[in-house]
């Protein structure tokens, strides 16, 4: 059988036709290294090779072709860089700390887990037995250690508020069985993404989450059973939902919320912390509305 190459022209033109066939067939970028490792030992004849390349000892057979797999794996961080990395993270919330704004990744996990929000910088724990800890601080994106050190009191409660809603938030949105609320979950990246840009981006920001919340109000009445008003103002779906029997506290979200399509243009004024607050008030709206009865999933265990 015919060594596989693991480096220079041959590797290189092997990489090249089998990440074109991947392409070809639609395969996402973030699984292509599997995918590849796949394609190669069908090619040499359904050759045992390692998913992986850690320190964990192989039985022989995959040992003796563990270089191959990390070549594959570096073939394709060299050629994709950041888009090759896949974010297991269950969405994001945008928060102000200390005058910026920041992005708070809420993780995807299982079992028991006790969050915390502290200065101290906590090392990663191998997987055992019991609840594992996680400090929330270190969910925030370029959040460092010097960093967390120097955080204010006021700094460590917006970290928790923050997570407090989005982590509810997030996870009803994905575990909700309706279109509409994929849809709104998408609307909140958006919203999320041109809130972090740049300020010529803020109106976009609340435009989207004003989409996000009415795609959300119009989920809930259809999982009452009835269909909903095609409005874009948030108001008389809430009405609506208020006579199918799902009662809640929404006049300041409406406030923080609503805008017009001129605001998309420039030609409505939307400041930072008003497109801040419709992002964390759309948040929040899922979870009022889960909470009074409007049939959503939580996600989390109940």
């Amino acid at each position: 059988m015919t060594d596989v190459p693991t480096e220079g022209p041959a590797f290189e033109a092997m990489m090249r036709e089998i990440d074109a066939k991947l392409k070809a067939e639609g395969v996402e970028i973030p699984s292509r290294p599997i995918s590849a490792v796949g394609e190669v030992s069908i090619r040499y004849g359904d050759l045992p090779i390692p998913l992986g390349d850690g320190a964990i000892k192989m039985p022989p057979e995959l040992e003796r072709h563990r270089p191959l797999a990390a070549a594959i794996r570096k073939w394709y961080d060299d050629t994709y860089g950041d888009r090759i990395k896949i974010d297991m993270s269950a969405g994001r919330i945008v928060l102000l700390l200390e005058g910026d704004l920041y992005t708070l990744r809420i993780p995807r996990f299982f079992g028991s887990v006790n969050f915390i929000v502290v200065r101290e910088w906590l090392p990663k724990v191998p997987i055992g037995r019991g609840p594992a800890t996680c400090n929330v601080v270190q969910l925030v994106d370029d959040m460092t250690p010097a960093m967390a050190k120097t955080l204010s009191d006021e700094a460590l409660l917006a970290i928790w508020s923050a997570f407090e809603i989005g982590l509810p938030a997030c996870y009803t949105l994905e575990s909700t069985q309706s279109e509409l609320m994929a849809i709104a979950r998408s609307d909140v990246k958006v919203a999320v993404s041109n809130l972090m840009d740049r300020s010529d981006h803020f109106g976009a920001s609340k435009w989207a989450s004003l989409q996000s919340a009415e795609k959300v109000l119009k989920a809930a009445i259809l999982l009452r059973g009835a269909r909903f008003k095609f409005v874009h103002e948030l108001k008389p779906l809430c009405d609506q939902l208020a006579g199918l029997g799902v009662v809640f506290d929404h006049a300041q979200l409406i406030a923080d919320i609503q805008c017009t399509p001129k605001i998309r243009y420039g030609e409505e004024p939307c400041t930072r912390e008003q497109a801040l607050a419709a992002h964390q008030a759309s948040l929040v709206l899922v979870n009022r509305l889960r909470d009074a009865g409007a049939g959503f999933e939580l996600g989390l265990g109940g």
